[in-house]
Parts: C-alpha cells; sequence; structure tokens
C-alpha cells in the first residue's frame, strides 16, 4: 500500500506542459523516482502542515487543474506567516512561510479521490541560497513523507526546484488560480535538471 501511494505522488515528476505552444519538456519530465530510496522519510514541519492545513487561509475556492502536480485538481493555503506577502503581493515570503497545495485526482474533469500535499515551506536565510531558501515536501494521502529536500542537486525534491524557478519574480510560487497577488506566469521550458539520470534521494 505505501509503495503504491509513494508511487502515486511520484507521477507529477513524469509530465509535460506547455506554454500554448506546444509541449515542451521541463524537470518534471525525468521519473527521479526510479531511485532507490531511503527506508523512511520524515519531515516534522511536512507531518505537522498535513495535520493542520486545512485551518489556513484557502486561496482558491474553486479547483485549479495543475498539469505540473499529477494533472491533478488542487486547491492552495497560506499559514499566517504567508498570508501577508501572498494576499498583497509583496515578496519575498518571510522564513517560516507555509504554502500547500491540496490534491484531488482527476476523475472525468472533476476532482475525486485525494492526492498528495504539496508544500514549500520557507527557511531560514542560507539554507538554500540558489532557490531562496525553499524546502519542499511530498505527503501521501496516508499522512507518510514521500519526498522532502531543498532544490539542491543531488535532492530528491530538486525537480520541484527546477520548476518553480520559471515563477522567480514571485519568489518561486506561480499562484494560478488564486487571489494572491501574482505575476501570471507562462508554463514554458524550465532549466534543466543536472544528474537526472542517476537521481539519489537526499532526505534533507
Amino acid at each position: 500500500m505505501f509503495r503504491r501511494s509513494f508511487a502515486v505522488s511520484c507521477a507529477v515528476a513524469l509530465l509535460l506542459f506547455g506554454d500554448g505552444t506546444g509541449a515542451r519538456a521541463n524537470p518534471c519530465a525525468t521519473n527521479p523516482c526510479a531511485a532507490k530510496r531511503a527506508d523512511r522519510v520524515t519531515d516534522k514541519v511536512a507531518e505537522t502542515t498535513w495535520k493542520v492545513y486545512r485551518g489556513w487561509r484557502k486561496v482558491n475556492d474553486k479547483p485549479v487543474l495543475s498539469a505540473t502536480h499529477g494533472n491533478r485538481f488542487v486547491f492552495t493555503y497560506l499559514n499566517k506567516k504567508a498570508e501577508s506577502s501572498g494576499l498583497a503581493g509583496k515578496f519575498p515570503f518571510p522564513d517560516g512561510t507555509v504554502l500547500a497545495k491540496e490534491s484531488f485526482e482527476n476523475e472525468g474533469g472533476k476532482p475525486g479521490a485525494k492526492g498528495p500535499l504539496f508544500i514549500m515551506e520557507k527557511r531560514k536565510k542560507g539554507y538554500d541560497p540558489a532557490n531562496n531558501d525553499w524546502h519542499y515536501a511530498i505527503i501521501n494521502p496516508d499522512g507518510t513523507v514521500a519526498m522532502s529536500g531543498s532544490g539542491k542537486a543531488g535532492s530528491s525534491t530538486q525537480f520541484c526546484a527546477g520548476c518553480h524557478l520559471s515563477a522567480k519574480v514571485n519568489d518561486y510560487v506561480f499562484g494560478n488560480g488564486t487571489i494572491m497577488k501574482v505575476t501570471p506566469i507562462k508554463l514554458g521550458e524550465a532549466p534543466k535538471q543536472p544528474g537526472t539520470a542517476r537521481h539519489r534521494f537526499a532526505v534533507k
């Protein structure tokens, strides 16, 4: 069961997205899940988020179909630290910011079974300067951590940072279909991720 849940959450890494002129490759197209993972991944902030995010500020009432999150329907939630920046468009987000993207499987064009929870956490300055100190995590529907890490080379979540780099103007947050004040970003070709052919998992 765990292996099936992990496989489902890893499907996000296999997608192609376009910019309106046709599909183009991006870092998520190469599957890092093919590599051997650690027996258990832990992430205290992500695991706590999975338990409490429903009490946070929800920034889209209607589901948004997200090609880069497994072609699933998603709803985005902001914790208190994220609200002022996200809703006013004042970037960068402060450290302690957490954004949770709740996903549902696409069943006939409507939200179906619950999918993974995608999390972005802004850590203290110096955590990952090249990617503005964002930490990424993916939580399976059963609450177990599928992936957790930075955007650094060799991290299991390097592909997340590769995709979000396109939204650097919004401090790496797209915000499509939400009430967040962001600069609209066309999804096009993002920088290629080095070393994806022999991707290795790094918990942190």
